[in-house]
């Protein structure tokens, strides 16, 4: 009776040691503030809410075959998609093993011994023998989770393999943004080579009117030499063009998951004109919107997590094991001489060096790493937002203001043509204006082309709500992880 009470008295001792022990940590503090709204949200076109289709691809909004496929294909074969996709396997194998830790386990043992034996004394022949064993066994075992570390690892991996799946969606929302950039790209290059293309037949045209008008005396040798510089000029400038469209069109192949030089199909021969930027909300909408902030949070519970497991790995561990022996020198005999045992074992650390209290620590810190990470995860988050925003708005006035410039060029040129007809001017003053426009018409193509990219990069930035890949599988009731 008394060691009864010194067991009772000794276990009520460990479970009040357990409670304070694994006491929950003190509540984080976000160490960024989340504004009401951005600073600058006016100036964008946006498509009306019910316009907004969230079950397709944001790229929809652009209403070109061409766009879609590229991306689809990416999605399907990129490799950068597949790494994120084995990863988030992994992750999923991780929860797996954890959850089997506690047990039960339950293993078997079949085994059978053939003896033989000889043996000869003095005066008495050689006597031979030999007799068979038989053996079988069962032995289970399970640990009964007393202070919820094997519920916190559970919940920890779980968080991380959630995580990861955030890491490939987040992985596909940037993959389909690059596709449309270096889609918007082709077609910006590919313009601006058909420009150019017409600008060297115009200044082929023009060099020749030139020397027409040297033999006829109407021209000097400095305007036909001039015009002959110009010429060169615009031709030094299409194998540029033609470097980039290659170039471009390499990283296509790779962002599509074929070798680079494979062809890739880029047939349109326009960029979009009527593409709407999507609606940026406020600032809040990014923690549920933004897959990697979603990512972040998880890593930061499952780190959070990780410190609760570290503290009651301090506790001790009852572990309940059970074994059947089987033995019989007859096979028919083999389960009518078995041993049975039950058993219970308490184990815990005395001395450790502190490696125990080190790893609380050790989890503390990332828990501090994690939350640093989420903060400056939403912080960019939100710059990425505001950036877009104001480069959308400010783009578009350039491009305006662009395309007055080129319209008084072409006032300039054709003032100054007038003037050199007449002797008015030299025809250096015409060349000036002539390729201010050549080159402002080629910029002004590569300025609109940005400006797509830019109402892309806002899409990006606000995290388009749509489930790119199929929702992960729904996680264990009794692990309370959401």
């Amino acid at each position: 009776m008394r060691y009864a009470l010194i067991s009772i008295v000794l276990m009520s001792g460990f479970f009040i040691s357990g409670c304070n022990l694994i006491s929950p940590e003190p509540a984080t503090v976000m160490p960024v503030d989340i504004p009401d709204a951005y600073v600058y949200d006016t100036g964008v076109d946006t498509p009306p809410i019910s316009k907004e289709d969230p079950d397709g691809g944001w790229w929809q909004q652009f209403g070109i075959d061409e766009l879609s496929q590229l991306i689809q294909t990416g999605l399907g074969r990129n490799y950068d998609l597949q790494v994120l996709k084995a990863r988030a396997d992994q992750a999923l194998a991780d929860v797996k093993s954890e959850k089997s830790n506690p047990g039960p386990f339950l293993d078997y043992f079949l085994g059978g011994e053939r003896t033989y034996s000889q043996s000869k004394t003095r005066g008495q022949s050689i006597t031979r023998d030999h007799e068979h064993t038989y053996s079988a066994s069962l032995d289970a075992e399970y640990t009964l989770d007393l202070w919820g570390k094997n519920r916190a690892d559970v919940n920890a991996r779980e968080l991380e393999y959630l995580a990861a799946v955030r890491d490939l969606e987040d992985g596909a929302l940037t993959l389909s943004t690059d596709i449309a950039d270096t889609w918007v790209d082709i077609l910006s290059v590919r313009i601006r080579m058909e420009v150019l293309a017409r600008q060297i037949e115009a200044n082929r045209m023009t060099l020749k009117l030139q020397e027409l008008r040297f033999i006829n005396g109407k021209a000097t040798a400095l305007d036909v030499s001039q015009q002959r510089e110009a010429l060169a000029q615009v031709l030094s400038a299409m194998p540029l063009l033609e470097k980039e469209e290659k170039q471009l069109l390499n990283v296509m192949g790779l962002y599509l998951g074929r070798t680079p030089g494979t062809p890739v199909a880029v047939s349109t021969g326009d960029l979009p004109q009527s593409f709407l930027a999507p609606q940026p909300g406020i600032p809040s909408d990014l923690l549920e919107n933004r897959a990697d902030i979603k990512a972040a949070r998880m890593r930061l519970k499952a780190a959070a997590l990780d410190v609760e497991a570290a503290k009651a790995d301090l506790l001790p561990q009852l572990t309940l094991s059970a074994s059947a022996a089987f033995s019989s020198g007859s096979l028919d005999l083999l389960f009518q001489n078995w041993v049975l045992s039950l058993g219970a074992a308490l184990a815990g650390p005395l001395l450790d060096g502190g490696a125990r209290e080190a790893e609380i620590e050790r989890t503390r810190a990332m828990v501090r790493e994690a939350l640093n990470v989420y903060a400056k995860t939403v912080a960019t988050a939100i710059c990425q937002v505001e950036d877009a925003l104001v480069a959308i708005d400010r783009q578009k006035t350039y491009i305006e203001l662009l395309a007055q410039q080129l319209a008084a060029v072409k006032v300039t040129l054709q003032d100054a043509r007038v003037q050199y007809l007449n002797g008015q001017s030299s025809y250096l003053n015409y060349l000036a204006a002539w390729a201010s426009m050549e080159s402002l018409e080629r910029q002004l193509i590569s300025e609109q082309a940005t400006y797509v990219k830019e109402r892309i990069a806002l899409y990006k930035a606000t995290g388009w709500r749509r489930e790119f890949f199929k929702a992960p599988p729904a996680q264990d009731k009794n692990t309370g992880a959401n």
